[in-house]
Formats: structure tokens, C-alpha cells, sequence
């Protein structure tokens, strides 16, 4: 049993020169709900539908952009424990404009922070990306499962926003800069699919 919601990310990307060297990243997010193939699981988007990067600093470009206010707000609802995974559809960025402009998925990253009422402390929620970001992979990546209790529920039982970052080299991201890889110029979309599971 599972259910899976797909959300496109979109990243441009300016390069312009006077006197030093500005970027410009910004990556959009868009969902899209997908009908579950069992009612009894369910992901529901909230807030959050579009999120922007925009690095017009040096400094962003050399740390990358985090807590910037990129977030979604989801709720899960199950009538059963549950994990929630995410990935990319494809295997690295692509460019719109010159496909052969690359950049690597583990730029982006992810960390969930609970809302709700079922605890990720171990007791009901096991949160993976709590401390650290998750970057993104083409290959499933479990963000939560159920602890010791159970993480069954609907509405404010499970709550969480998820803040997305760029280019913080923080976690298990790309330990290069923005900067150091030297990304061109380009606008680049993929899109990110959240998955929700039963764990039976």
C-alpha cells in the first residue's frame, strides 16, 4: 500500500558580471496531488506550493541558502503506521536550455520538523532529517517512520513543515559551494516524489 504525491522543482540559474560574479538560483516548487491508491493513507499539501532560491550574494553562493523561508506544510493522515520517502525523478539536474548543463541532486536538501501531536522523539516518529538535512537522491530516501508506538492519524496528529534548502553543504549534502562547483548559467526543473507507505 502506498501513496504518492509528485512536486516539481524548478531552479534558474543568472550569471552577470560587474566587478565581481552574482548568481542568481531560484527553484520553484509545485505540487500536485495524485488520487491514492488507497484511501487509507494519504498525504494532503497544505502550504508551500512554490519555493524560490534566489542567490544574489557571494556569500549565499559560497554557504548556500538555508531557513530562507522555502517551506511546505503537509499532513499525513493513516489508519496505519507509515514512512514517508522522498526522491528526484531523474538523476541529476538537467538544464532547460543547454541539457548538457548539469548539477548534482545532493545540492538540495531537506529537514522536517514536527508539528503535530505524535512525537518524533523515537515514541511515535522516528525523524531522520530532524537535525540534519537528507539530501535529495534519484533513489528513495526514508525522511520518517513509526517509533516504538504508533505514528497512525489524521489531521494535527501529523503535521510537519518541510524546509528545504540549497547549497548549505550541511548533512549528507554535497560538501562542495554553489560557487566551487561552478554551475552554469541555465534553468534546470525535476521533480521530487513524496511517497507514503504502510508499514504493516
Amino acid at each position: 500500500m502506498m501513496y504518492t504525491n509528485k512536486i516539481s522543482i524548478q531552479i534558474l540559474t543568472f550569471a552577470c558580471i560587474v566587478s565581481t560574479l552574482i548568481i542568481l538560483c531560484s527553484i520553484t516548487l509545485k505540487a500536485q496531488d495524485i488520487p491514492p491508491p488507497n484511501p487509507s493513507l494519504e498525504i494532503n499539501i497544505v502550504t508551500g506550493h512554490s519555493v524560490q532560491f534566489i542567490f544574489d550574494e557571494i556569500d549565499e553562493y559560497k554557504n548556500g541558502i538555508v531557513n530562507g523561508g522555502q517551506s511546505t506544510f503537509i499532513r499525513i493522515g493513516a489508519i496505519s503506521n507509515w514512512s514517508l520517502l522522498f526522491k528526484a525523478d531523474q538523476t541529476m539536474f538537467y538544464g532547460d536550455v543547454n541539457p548538457a548543463n548539469q548539477m548534482e541532486l545532493n545540492n538540495v536538501g531537506l529537514m522536517v520538523i514536527s508539528t503535530g501531536t505524535n512525537l518524533d522523539n523515537g515514541s511515535n516518529i522516528v525523524n531522520y532529517a530532524k537535525n540534519l538535512p537528507l539530501a535529495l537522491s534519484d533513489t528513495d530516501v526514508t525522511l520518517m517512520t513509526n517509533g516504538t508506538l504508533s505514528n497512525k492519524g489524521y489531521g494535527i496528529k501529523n503535521a510537519f513543515t518541510l524546509n528545504w534548502e540549497m547549497g548549505s553543504q550541511r548533512g549528507n549534502m554535497n560538501n562542495l559551494s554553489m560557487l566551487q562547483q561552478m554551475i552554469n548559467e541555465d534553468s534546470y526543473t525535476i521533480n521530487i516524489i513524496l511517497t507514503l507507505q504502510a508499514n504493516l
